[in-house]
């Protein structure tokens, strides 16, 4: 079981689009990303750190915004050296590509160090800290030229010196001889330089990496760091793009959302110049129930909610002007878009298949249930009787759980119960004006006029209309529409 969603769940809510906004430096930052899973209940503090960290460097962009290019730009100069300090920590010789690319990384730490700790005076970040290494530098830079390259330096070897001296003035006396005698001889005095300066050089190797395996430790402690620097930054980034906000982790139970947006989603209808009705919504141990019209957007109401639910477990900041929730020990994500379907199964066994093993592990863990037009696969009656039992079911858990369903008299006295506003409040008169002589375009009238907020009613509550508001719109006959208008009728007589 996927405790936190699959793969397939995690790219239905839109966290793979929110996660490929991060612009990440450093290889280091890019390995936490793909290795990234919320906090757990034990790890509440840290998660509180992280939050803390990244509203400071939010908050502090703008005004120490030249300190974050220079940081950021050292970043960006970083290679993954961790399989070169590996293979050193098992007395292994490194080459001298690998000796470079060390001795680079360690001078750019000293650029990041510099610029790091003027930043961290302001800020006051926890959690992150560098360990400078000048003794590589001077290790690996023994004539403290402070140049971006390497090779195995005279001052290294007084022998090495002498053997070097001795093959360029044998190439000089090779280059102005004429006899052919002489010229071979030579040669081969060169050959044997050459043959004592790679043997001088080898040991020279060895010995530096012998040197270099007592800063194996440091290096894998500022790695940590600089990946850690260089997620929170982008995080904060993306916090500043989209002006999120940082969620408050609560210390009961309980879920508050304000006006949370999607930003997948959003940007879609941008393209199409359309808004994002925000989300806003409570929700408490037990079961709450969503309904509404199929075009209300119920299946994105909930994918938007989990998506910030799930970001805020994970420390990020969130899309909404306020986020509330514990730390879970779980999401639970079920619809009729799953990738069971493609393994043969049903849309209902699929659903059934997931849900036990949901519901064993909510026996000993508290965390959030999901489920979208759960039973929608089965004939009506049968999933009207099993949608409402496994709400009575979910609603004396200690869990938070979420069900959208079309059908009605799911929700009792003891449920929470919202409804997607939809087109209750609409102006039907001005749509059918829109509509006069053209029904092209009745889809996208409709939803211009619908209302997808959220709003909490009781089970007194007459019978929602919008499917037979919908219908209407989109010109079903007449005769029908007045048949079922008969019916809505008696329905709401009775309640």
């Amino acid at each position: 079981m996927n405790k936190f969603l699959n793969k397939h769940s995690r790219s239905q809510i839109g966290l793979n689009f929110v996660l490929n906004e991060l612009q990440l430096l450093t290889p280091f930052g890019k390995d936490i990303l793909k290795k990234i899973q919320p906090y757990d209940r034990f790890e509440k503090d840290m998660l509180e750190r992280e939050l803390l960290n990244l509203e400071k460097l939010k908050a502090g962009y703008n005004d120490f915004n030249f300190l974050y290019k220079n940081i950021e730009l050292t970043l960006s100069k970083f290679k993954n050296i961790r399989n070169s300090i590996a293979r050193c920590e098992s007395n292994e010789t490194l080459d001298d590509i690998e000796l470079y690319e060390i001795k680079l990384f360690a001078q750019y730490l000293e650029e990041l160090c510099r610029d790091f700790s003027m930043l961290n005076s302001e800020l006051h970040l926890s959690e992150i800290s560098f360990i400078p290494l000048k003794e590589v530098i001077s290790l690996l830079d023994p004539d403290e030229s402070n140049l971006p390259t390497f090779y195995i330096y005279d001052s290294y070897s007084n022998k090495l010196k002498e053997i070097r001296d001795l093959k360029r003035k044998i190439e000089k006396e090779i280059f102005n001889a004429k006899d052919p005698k002489v010229i071979n001889l030579l040669k081969n005095n060169r050959r044997q330089c050459v043959l004592e300066e790679r043997e001088i050089e080898s040991s020279i190797r060895e010995d530096l990496s012998e040197k270099l395996r007592e800063f194996a430790y440091t290096f894998f402690i500022n790695i940590k760091s600089i990946g850690q620097l260089d997620f929170l930054i982008a995080k904060a980034k993306l916090a500043i793009k989209y002006n999120s906000v940082r969620p408050s982790i609560s210390k009961d139970f309980s879920i508050v959302i304000r006006d949370a947006v999607n930003p997948e989603v959003m940007s879609i209808l941008s393209e199409q110049n359309k808004n994002f009705t925000p989300i806003s919504i409570n929700l408490n141990k037990g079961s709450t129930i969503l309904t509404g019209a199929n075009m209300g957007g119920k299946s994105v109401s909930l994918k938007t909610i989990i998506l910030n639910i799930l970001l805020a477990n994970m420390g990020f900041f969130v899309f909404c002007n306020e986020c509330t929730t514990p730390v879970l020990d779980f999401i639970c994500f079920i619809s009729d878009d799953m990738q069971s379907i493609s393994k043969g199964l049903s849309t209902f066994g699929a659903e059934i298949i997931e849900l036990k093993d949901i519901l064993k592990y909510e026996e000993t863990h508290h965390g959030l249930i999901v489920l979208d037009e759960f039973a929608r696969g089965t004939n009506p009656k049968e999933g009207l009787y099993l949608v409402k039992s496994l709400c009575n079911y979910l609603n004396n858990k200690e869990s938070i759980s979420l069900i959208s369903t079309h059908y009605d008299n799911i929700a009792d006295d003891t449920m929470v119960h919202y409804e997607v506003i939809g087109l209750k409040n609409a102006d039907f008169s001005k749509i059918n004006l829109s509509l006069q002589g053209n029904n092209i375009n009745s889809i996208d009238v409709i939803q211009e006029n619908m209302d997808y907020r959220l709003e909490k009613i009781t089970n007194r509550s007459d019978v929602p209309r919008d499917a037979l508001n919908i219908a209407r719109v989109l010109g079903l006959n007449k005769e029908i529409l007045h048949i079922a208008e008969k019916y809505y009728k008696e329905v709401n007589d009775e309640k």
